[in-house]
């Protein structure tokens, strides 16, 4: 709260050196957030699985909150969009989800107030801060989501069939308009991603620092009635603002994750396959043998035999 009441609401979003050399930025705060983000994501999934391998097929207490999410981002997120290749992508799908949730989530903790004295970092503050809404960060994120999604397409279509998708199924006198603006496109989609994130998560902290800020200027300019009164307006507010950050914090690692399935299965569609499932259709209308995958069981159906 020291942090988020300074007259400068932006100082808490900021990223801030810890270590420099040479004018370079050795060690930073986001830095060590985006580690530690890592180190809990090997520390709590390897045990998660390890208790699988031992036999422990029913999950308990945590297992159960993780195990949801993972079998909705699979089931529900990624296989109507990735079909077959969903279990291709997951493990990329899971770990960059978590990864920015967890980031997200470590931004809402007052960690300056708990490091702070222990550790002696940054002028007397401690270890802080949201590094997803570090612009550099989310273009890293985002940077990484466009080589999957442009090699993806290379490795299933070939050189030739990713080419197409630049006429986008128009006439090839068209493509003077079409290749430009898909062009374009194929560069706006991972810049939007960064933005999105990297706004999102910013604004709410500078709500947030506004909000607190108040505060002392009410205190300052109203004395200490009207201090209390807008203090206590001011505190209510920032804790419905943190349960909605707390949302927010879910929802923008959602949309990463959804957007970034959503890009890759437009890039390794097949058109054999859209033709295979034409057939099938045409097989089932006419009363042919036809074999339907629904999930990871097969489900035959068979005609009347002459």
């Amino acid at each position: 709260m020291q942090i988020l009441a300074a007259d400068n609401p932006l100082s808490h979003v900021v990223d801030h050196k810890i270590l420099e050399s040479n004018g370079w930025w050795i060690l930073t705060n986001h830095m060590i957030m985006l580690c530690v983000s890592a180190l809990l994501m090997l520390l709590i999934f390897p045990a998660m699985t390890r208790r699988y391998r031992s036999g422990e097929w029913v999950p308990t207490g945590g297992r159960n909150f993780f195990e949801a999410i993972l079998i909705y981002l699979r089931d529900d997120v990624a296989k109507p969009l990735l079909g077959h290749d969903t279990t291709r992508f997951m493990p990329y799908l899971w770990t960059l989800f978590f990864f920015i949730l967890f980031t997200n989530l470590l931004g809402l903790l007052p960690l300056d107030l708990l490091t702070g004295k222990l550790l002696g970092l940054n002028h007397g503050h401690g270890i802080y801060g949201t590094a997803t809404a570090n612009f550099y960060v989310t273009a890293t994120l985002a940077l990484i989501t466009f080589v999957v999604v442009q090699v993806s397409g290379l490795m299933a279509n070939g050189i030739g069939g990713w080419a197409k998708h630049f006429l986008g199924g128009a006439p090839w006198y068209i493509a003077p308009v079409m290749i430009p603006v898909e062009f374009l496109g194929m560069l706006i989609k991972p810049f939007a991603l960064a933005v999105r994130l990297a706004a999102n998560m910013t604004a709410g902290h500078i709500l947030l620092a506004v909000i607190i800020g108040f505060v002392p200027a009410a205190f300052a300019a109203l004395g200490t009635a009207g201090g209390f009164v807008i203090g206590a307006v001011s505190v209510i507010s920032a804790v419905a603002i943190n349960c909605l950050e707390l949302f927010v914090a879910f929802l923008q690692a959602y949309l990463f994750t959804f957007l970034t399935a959503l890009f890759i299965s437009q890039m390794v569609t097949h058109e054999h396959d859209d033709k295979e499932h034409d057939s099938e259709d045409e097989a089932a209308h006419h009363g042919h043998p036809v074999v339907a995958e629904i999930g990871d069981a097969h489900v035959a159906s068979k005609t009347h035999q002459m």
